[in-house]
C-alpha cells in the first residue's frame, strides 16, 4: 500500500503530467480538502484546484523546504516554495505554503495547504501597481 508521501509524489506527477484522471485513483472520493480560504471534497475538487493555479500562473514551480512523515506512512507535512509568473506579468512571484496530507488504505484522505494569503495578494497588488 502507498505511503501518504508516495501518493503526494504521485499527485505533483500527475499535475505535471496534467493527468487529472490520476486524482481518482490516488484520492479517496470523501478527501476532505482545506486551504486557507475555502473548504471542498473529493478528488475532482483537488484537480480543480491545481488547474485555476496553472491557469493563473506560467513557470509555476515548487520546491521542497521540509518533510515530516509519520512513522507508519500514514502522514505526510510538506513545506514548500512556490513560485511563478503571474499571466500577464513578467516578474516572479514567490511564496510560502505548508501542505498536510493523510493516507489510509492507500488513498489520500485528507489535503490541507496553508499559505499567507494576505501576503500573496499584496505581492500581486504591487505588480499591478
Amino acid at each position: 500500500m502507498k505511503t501518504a508521501r508516495e501518493l503526494w509524489d504521485a499527485v505533483y506527477a500527475a499535475v505535471e503530467a496534467e493527468n487529472h484522471f490520476a486524482f481518482y485513483e490516488l484520492c479517496d472520493a470523501e478527501m476532505d480538502i482545506r486551504t486557507a480560504s475555502q473548504q471542498k471534497t473529493g478528488p475532482k475538487a483537488l484537480a480543480g484546484m491545481f488547474t485555476q493555479q496553472r491557469g493563473l500562473y506560467v513557470e509555476l514551480e515548487h520546491e521542497v523546504e521540509g518533510l515530516i512523515e509519520s512513522a507508519d506512512g500514514s502522514a505526510l507535512s510538506a513545506e514548500l516554495i512556490l513560485s511563478g509568473v503571474p499571466k500577464g506579468s513578467g516578474e516572479r512571484l514567490v511564496w510560502n505554503v505548508v501542505e498536510t496530507i493523510r493516507a489510509d488504505a492507500g488513498r489520500i484522505v485528507s489535503w490541507h495547504a496553508m499559505l499567507d494569503r494576505t501576503g500573496l495578494v499584496q505581492k500581486i497588488r504591487a505588480l499591478q501597481g
